[in-house]
C-alpha cells in the first residue's frame, strides 16, 4: 500500500512513546598500533594476492584500507530514533510495524545495549539500534504488542562481537 509523503511525515512525527539520540556507529578507539597492524597485514595480503596473480583481491583489500583509514578519521553522527504506536524512525525513515518482522534486544551492560530490528524486506539489512539510557524492559514490552521476538537472539550477532574485536 503507497502512502502520501504527507502522511508519512505526519505519522514519523507522532512516534513518540520513546525518543532518544543515538551515535549512527559505536566509535572505536584505535591507537598508532591498531593502524600499524592494518597496514601490515594489508600489505602482506596484497603482496600474497600478486605473487597468486589474484589481482582483484588485491584490489579489494587496497581499497578496504582506504575506506578504514577515511571512516576511520569521521565522527559519528547523533541519529534521532522514535518508537512509536504506528512504528520505528530511524535515522529520518519510517519503518512502520507491518514493514517489520521482529525485533530482538540485547541488554548485557555496560558492553552491549542494543535492539535489533529486521525488516521484513530482504532489501534492507537488520537495523542495529543502540538503546543508550532507554529501559529495555519498557521498549520490549511496547514492542511486544506488535512484533514478535526473536527470543533465540541472547548475544550480539558475530558480525557485531567480530567488529568490536577489531575495532572496525
Amino acid at each position: 500500500m503507497a502512502y502520501s509523503e504527507e502522511f508519512l511525515k505526519e505519522v514519523a512525527e507522532a512516534q513518540d512513546s520513546f525518543v532518544w539520540e543515538s551515535p549512527s556507529w559505536e566509535e572505536r578507539d584505535r591507537g598508532k598500533k591498531w593502524y600499524i597492524y592494518m597496514a601490515l597485514i594489508a600489505v602482506v595480503l596484497t603482496i600474497y594476492a600478486v605473487i597468486t596473480s589474484n589481482y582483484l583481491f588485491a584490489f579489494i583489500i587496497l581499497l578496504t584500507a582506504i575506506i578504514l583509514i577515511l571512516a576511520g578519521n569521521q565522527e559519528p553522527r547523533n541519529v534521532l530514533v522514535q518508537i512509536g504506536n504506528n512504528g520505528i524512525v530511524y535515522n529520518g525513515k519510517l519503518f512502520l510495524y507491518e514493514q517489520l518482522s521482529d525485533f530482538a534486544i540485547v541488554y548485557h551492560p555496560p558492553q552491549t545495549k542494543v535492539i535489533y530490528i529486521q525488516p521484513r524486506n530482504l532489501v534492507h539489512s537488520r537495523m542495529r539500534i543502540p538503546l543508550q539510557n532507554q529501559d529495555p524492559m519498557a521498549i520490549r514490552a511496547h514492542l511486544k504488542n506488535y512484533l514478535d521476538e526473536d527470543l533465540d537472539l541472547r548475544d550480539e550477532h558475530f558480525s557485531d562481537i567480530f567488529a568490536r574485536l577489531l575495532k572496525l
